[in-house]
């Protein structure tokens, strides 16, 4: 099946296109000011021409007989006439604002202006017949025959000239400007495509692994994506541990189950061949016989398989609650081999922890001590919390020597000399679930003379699943099933 991918674009293309994104706006904003900067420039540059012009016709300017009067030199406007396109207009006002010669309707400056204290000279812009103009106001001192004050010259020039220096200008600035842009994207693409390819080494490493190789990634990443290499690794991690409790759980349940089928097998054959009626019962309590202790392995093999995995959903729970729960739901067996099963010690005990493996563990735990318990004895699960959480489980059992101790938490481990039911798969499976809470389990001997399982989890919140290796079968013992004792029913005082 092929697995679609929604189209994305890649990094390279993000990067990009956040670059250009980010590089346009700055581009036009430079632009934008580079503009504004030339017009300055461009006046700064043609307002001299204009004030010269401007001077020379103030130098020409003076009081005679008849009033003000005003010699225009040819050069001064001469000098701003450079080209075809620009227009010159110009204006001489008397101390009084009489006009005395030029265009009389010449654009005044801004009313601002026109108080004591104005900038002398003053340029601005306007417009006039219907031209964007930019314009200087002079004041030049005269007196003579009873006259005197200020005289106001206007020289005035259209902006076409100046206006094209400036675009061309702008244009430079434009091409300069793409020219960076084209530089910086193909620096940028280089430096992105170097910088991705760490990537894709270890793309191209990963895609040539098979799909058993869950080793961790150990490609020189930067350091950007080590988080991502790290989950990777933790994943592939979690993946190795489910390999392996699958293949384990194939493994047992191969080597366990293909001997009890077996044996199923040839008992229904024979009793498919009987005539005899007693002979068939006797064939199908044999049959009954393996089915059950066929069933209790595949189910002891299943709950090894969920306690080698870590916990799925570690919460608050209550292991009191959980095992007088058990207690509860294994009194009908304690019952039926008159075993006192009873449970002590504190109403609440809270820890985090699986619900589910926990109460795994503690149905195991019962299970065991059942078994190994003779009739009429007693079983007593036990909650001490403090600093920690301490569950014990005492029985009247035989016990077990303190030099095999370590090797029934092996996988199939049984004693030689027991001669109970069972396939060697209890011990394991607390082992298991208790290592997956960090806790730790030790048999000791109980004050009754038997074994005494003691669980003590070691704190009360939990941070994460400590897994424990789970040690290959044994050749040590072997499945058992020897015939079920008969059940009588003589109930004790305690139950649960």
């Amino acid at each position: 099946m092929t697995i679609r991918t929604p189209h994305t674009w890649s990094i390279r293309r993000r990067v990009l296109g956040w670059l250009f994104a980010g590089m346009a706006l700055v581009f036009a904003a430079n632009l934008i000011t580079s503009y504004y900067g030339n017009r300055e420039a461009v006046d700064s540059a043609y307002d001299r021409v204009l004030l010269a012009s401007a001077s020379a016709i103030a130098e020409r300017t003076a009081v005679r007989e008849e009033g003000v009067w005003v010699d225009i030199p040819y050069a001064a406007l001469q000098m701003l006439a450079s080209t075809a396109q620009d227009r010159v207009f110009y204006s001489v006002s008397a101390p009084d604002g009489q006009a005395i010669t030029g265009y009389e309707d010449l654009p005044l400056p801004p009313e601002s202006t026109g108080r004591r204290g104005a900038p002398n000279p003053y340029f601005y812009d306007a417009v006039y017949r219907g031209a964007q103009v930019r314009v200087v106001s002079l004041r030049t001192f005269v007196i003579g025959n009873n006259l005197s004050g200020f005289a106001t010259i206007r020289v005035a020039q259209t902006r076409g000239e100046r206006e094209a220096l400036a675009l061309s200008l702008l244009n430079q600035s434009v091409i300069w400007t793409l020219v960076i842009a084209v530089s910086g994207g193909f620096a940028a693409w280089l430096g992105i495509s170097l910088g991705l390819r760490p990537l894709d080494h270890l793309r191209e490493a990963l895609g040539r692994r098979s799909p058993d190789d869950v080793r961790p990634v150990l490609h020189d990443v930067p350091k950007e994506f080590k988080p991502l290499v790290g989950a990777v690794n933790s994943m592939l991690m979690r993946i190795d541990n489910g390999l392996n409790a699958m293949r384990r759980f194939i493994s047992d349940a191969s080597h366990q189950l293909k001997t009890p089928l077996a044996g199923l097998q040839v008992q229904t054959e024979i009793a498919l061949r009987e005539k005899d009626p007693n002979t068939i019962l006797d064939s199908l309590d044999k049959i009954n016989t393996s089915v059950r202790r066929t069933s209790r392995l595949a189910k002891q093999l299943l709950s090894h398989a969920r306690a080698v995995e870590s916990p799925g959903g570690l919460g608050n729970v209550d292991l009191s609650r959980i095992t007088r729960e058990a207690v509860s739901a294994m009194t009908p067996q304690a019952l039926a081999r008159d075993i006192d099963l009873g449970f002590e010690g504190a109403d609440s005990a809270p820890l985090r922890g699986d619900a589910t493996l926990l109460g795994e563990m503690i149905m195991n735990l019962i299970d065991n001590a059942l078994r190994y318990t003779p009739t009429g004895a007693v079983v007593t699960l036990r909650i001490d919390q403090n600093e920690a959480t301490i569950i014990t489980v005492d029985d009247d059992g035989p016990g077990i020597p303190a030099d095999k101790r370590e090797l029934v938490f092996e996988r199939f481990v049984r004693l030689q000399e027991s001669e109970t039911e069972g396939c060697g798969l209890g011990l394991a499976i607390v082992q298991e679930i208790a290592a997956s809470h960090g806790a730790r389990v030790t048999l000791e001997e109980a004050p009754t003379g038997g074994l005494r399982v003691r669980i003590e989890f070691l704190s009360s919140q939990i941070s994460g699943p400590l897994i424990m290796p789970s040690p290959q079968p044994s050749a040590l013992a072997s499945c058992t099933a020897p015939p079920p004792p008969s059940l009588e029913s003589s109930p004790r005082g305690r139950g649960s």
